[in-house]
This record gives structure tokens, sequence and C-alpha cells, in this order.
């Protein structure tokens, strides 16, 4: 039998299936990482086995020739969109939790943060999208938006997590900005601007964090 890593499909039934397979186990992860140990252990199972099938696909040669990691002048431009989208969500998120519109100090636990976010946008808008673009492009925006949303939405479903946010509420909100970034993906043909988007909105939500959110695994 061949390993997922070395198969990979490529009419769109058989890539719905590699997507909804990657989907669960990133899903179930994210519902399992806030369980108590030994429970929170048994969550990098799935996680290590979606990896598995992502790695191969999100660095394969074609992949990597069709532009998406390169820049030019004109994805210059959409990077500086994503890089304005992103000062622009989190000084609203600022705001909104009334907390002062720019970070007085960064501590050491924001560089985790913004590579946790760097890693989500090549999950999401590089694999999911890219994959379930080929299906079709509004596929990929809203496929992508809809199980990165599901993902956030997950973390805070254990008993753990209960009571610290509406989960649907969060849900929605979360599932429109990435139907967002999702657009700038598409548009642009290129990861670096969602890539910014993530990491500037995550340096500035958590600049002033000494120490992980508890949805942080």
């Amino acid at each position: 039998m061949k390993l997922p890593t070395k198969n990979i499909p490529r009419n769109p039934m058989e890539t719905l299936r590699e997507v909804f397979l990657v989907s669960l186990c990133i899903l179930l992860f994210a519902w399992l990482v806030s369980w108590p140990v030994p429970v929170k252990w048994t969550s990098f199972l799935p996680l290590t086995y979606a990896g598995l099938i992502i790695g191969p696909r999100l660095f394969n040669t074609k992949l990597l020739q069709s532009g998406l990691f390169r820049l030019n002048s004109i994805k210059v431009l959409y990077s500086i969109t994503g890089l304005l989208m992103g000062i622009a969500g989190a000084l609203y998120y600022r705001g909104m939790y009334s907390m002062p519109l720019l970070p007085a100090w960064f501590h050491g636990f924001v560089l985790l943060a913004v590579c946790i976010g760097l890693m989500e946008e090549l999950v999401f808008r590089g694999y999911v999208q890219g994959r379930l673009q080929s299906i079709h492009p509004a596929v990929g925006i809203a496929g992508a938006a809809l199980i990165h949303a599901g993902y956030k939405a997950c973390l805070f479903l254990a008993p753990a997590m209960t009571g610290i946010t509406p989960v649907w509420l969060f849900f929605s909100w979360s599932f429109g900005a990435f139907l967002l970034i999702g657009l700038l993906r598409y548009y642009s043909n290129s990861i670096w601007p969602p890539l910014l988007v993530h990491a500037v909105f995550d340096l500035l939500v958590y600049a002033e964090n000494m120490e992980p959110p508890v949805w942080v695994w």
C-alpha cells in the first residue's frame, strides 16, 4: 500500500476526499489539544498524519514553479495591501477590547504567535485553498475559510475552554476575515499577502503577552 504522501490525487473527487481527511485531522487536533494530559498528547497523532499529507503537496516542484512563492511588482502591491489589512484588523481588535491602539512593548511570546499564524496560512491558504482551487476558485476560497474558521472554533470546544468566548460568533467573524484573506490569495496568486496579513495581525495583537493565552496549545 502506498503512503498518502506518495499518491497525490488528481481528479476532483479524490482531491475532495484528501482535503476532507486532512481537515478532519486538523479539527480533531484543535478539539483535543486543550484537554488535560494524556488526552492532549493524543491530539498530535492526527496533526502528524495531516502534516505527512500536506508537506509533499505544499512544497512539490510543480507548485514551487507556479509562482505561488515568488514576488514581482504586482505581488508586492498585493503584499502591501495584506500588510495594511493586518494592521487595520489588529487596530480594530485592540480597540474592541479596550487595549491601547499600539503596543507599548513586545514580549518573547509574540515570535511564537507570529510563527503559528504563518503556519496556519501555509496550511489553509497554501494547501487547502490551493488543492480546492483546482476544482473551482470559489470552492477554494470558501472551503479554506470554512475549515480555518472551524479549526479556530474547535479550539474553544473542549470542556476546559467553555465560556471563554461565544463560539458561533467567533466562528462567524473568523469566517468573514478568512474569506477576505482567501480573495487576496486568489487575486494575487501568491502566498505572501496572506502571510503578511496574519503575521502583522498577530504581531500587534499579542505583542504584550508575556505567556501564551489559554487557547494557544
